[in-house]
């Protein structure tokens, strides 16, 4: 997996509400991060460090799969 690719088409998207692709992205991003995978360079600079980046990406895919499921029940 290429977490950079999968987190910018994770981004796209939800930008224009593809909610399929938007829960098939992310919850292949969260199993190669709590697989041990590297994370996507988020926000900042990579010196931040692993750590960093990596509760960046999780919050964000963790957010867009509850924005999925928010959109998809009608509330």
């Amino acid at each position: 997996m290429d977490p950079d690719t999968a987190l910018k088409e994770l981004l796209l998207a939800v930008e224009v509400g593809d909610v399929d692709r938007v829960e098939e992205l992310a919850e292949g991003l969260l199993n190669w991060l709590e697989r041990g995978g590297f994370p996507p360079l988020t926000i900042g600079p990579r010196e931040l460090g692993v750590e960093w980046h990596r509760t960046i990406a999780t919050a964000a895919c963790q957010a867009a799969i509850s924005e999925c499921a928010r959109f998809c029940r009608g509330s």
